[in-house]
């Protein structure tokens, strides 16, 4: 068995990707409930305000994945540089700032990684993932030490990240979707997606690889800040960080949604839209009584199955 890139690829392969994820997320429900009215109920029970949030937080993310490996560059450290725009969030006064300091520090974050492999061809995809993990323990630092709220005795928590409505939540990630659609219109958006093809190719159209790896990069670490930003100014109730919640798992999430929608900015839209209403059925689940972990693996199959409906998409199956 060999796999042979296919010369027209179509996007339906995506589709049949969303509809093998449908099929296993029904399975997994059916099973671990043992009644149909059951998982009747988790699925067709939804908070229209809880599904839009979500929606909203994993489809900003989801636009970080598209910068980056539509680029051919594998920022997988969304979760952190979310954690990061969390943390700016916490730290801000009202809810531009927030946004605009989000988008700021984790561009930072991800400067090192973008310098790495601009100037030393380190691979993006381990030093964003080790950053991750750094984000993780440096927030922690932060909820116990500068950002901790003294107000709150007896409890390790962070001051309030100000408030952002869900519409105006809403207008920012269409802001955001305009923007990169409109990007990938220019003659930039043009040559940051050509870099997927390599950078000989780059250079051959008379530019810098080196600046348009650390253009995606940086672009893409910024966004996922901003929607950790959002994920925390949205909620309403407890826009604080804690030493046990600090990471949330959106930016994984988003990754999901990036792939599962062929790496598109509208196609990623309509995948988070998918997400999120898995995210309404594991929690539906978990107030069942089911495990956490049967509810997690809900948005782990949709992962699954985005990066097979991209195989799927770029290549066929030989048996011999």
């Amino acid at each position: 068995m060999r796999l042979i890139q296919r010369p027209t690829p179509s996007p339906l392969h995506y589709l049949y990707a969303a509809l093998g994820s449908l099929a296993t997320v029904t399975a997994i429900v059916v099973l671990f409930t043992g009644d149909v009215e059951r998982a009747a109920a988790a699925f067709t029970s939804v908070d229209i305000h809880y599904l839009a949030r979500v929606f909203l937080v994993v489809a900003v993310i989801s636009l970080s994945g598209v910068l980056s490996y539509r680029s051919g560059l594998w920022n997988i450290g969304q979760e952190g540089q979310a954690v990061v725009g969390a943390l700016a969030a916490v730290a801000s006064r009202n809810a531009v700032e927030a946004v605009a300091l989000a988008a700021l520090f984790s561009t930072l974050w991800i400067l090192a990684p973008a310098v790495l492999r601009a100037a030393a061809e380190i691979n993006e995809a381990v030093t964003t993932f080790l950053l991750s993990l750094v984000a993780i323990y440096t927030a922690r630092y932060f909820v116990d030490g500068p950002l901790r709220d003294p107000a709150k005795k007896g409890f390790v928590v962070t001051a309030e990240a100000p408030y952002l409505d869900i519409l105006a939540a809403a207008v920012l990630y269409v802001l955001l979707l305009v923007g990169v659609v409109a990007l990938y219109k220019t003659r930039a958006g043009l040559t940051l997606r050509l870099l997927a093809s390599g950078e000989e190719v780059v250079r051959y159209a008379g530019k810098s690889p080196r600046a348009y790896i650390a253009v995606a990069l940086l672009l893409s670490g910024a966004v996922a800040g901003v929607g950790g930003a959002v994920e925390i100014m949205t909620r309403e109730a407890g826009r604080y960080m804690t030493l046990q919640q600090v990471s949330t798992g959106f930016g994984l999430f988003g990754i999901s949604a990036t792939w599962l929608g062929g790496l598109h900015p509208l196609g990623a839209a309509a995948a988070s839209l998918y997400i999120a209403w898995l995210y309404q059925v594991a929690t539906n689940l978990k107030v069942m009584g089911l495990p956490a972990l049967v509810a997690n693996a809900l948005v782990g199959s949709a992962m699954a199955w985005g990066l097979a409906g991209y195989v799927m998409y770029k290549y066929r199956v030989v048996w011999r």
